[in-house]
């Protein structure tokens, strides 16, 4: 799990099982992403999209955070 820290303006990072994320998140909404869209291949390109999106969401409920990332958007 990562989460943004106003206090420390970092990023932290957490190890946990996966049951209990799931016994937290079993009533919300999973983005979920399939390798097999990606040619089941998590390559380079595919860490950095998905980095840039997590940061990005990550943002977006955290607001004070979003000065920092500078991220390009992805060309389709």
């Amino acid at each position: 799990m990562v989460m943004w820290s106003e206090d420390k303006q970092a990023l932290v990072s957490y190890t946990l099982a996966a049951e209990k994320v799931h016994a937290v998140t079993q009533r919300l909404f999973p983005l979920e992403l399939p390798i097999a869209d990606y040619n089941n291949t998590l390559d380079d390109e595919f860490a950095k999209r998905f980095g840039a999106a997590t940061l990005n969401l990550l943002a977006l409920s955290n607001p004070d955070m979003k000065p920092f990332v500078k991220t390009t958007p992805a060309e389709d």
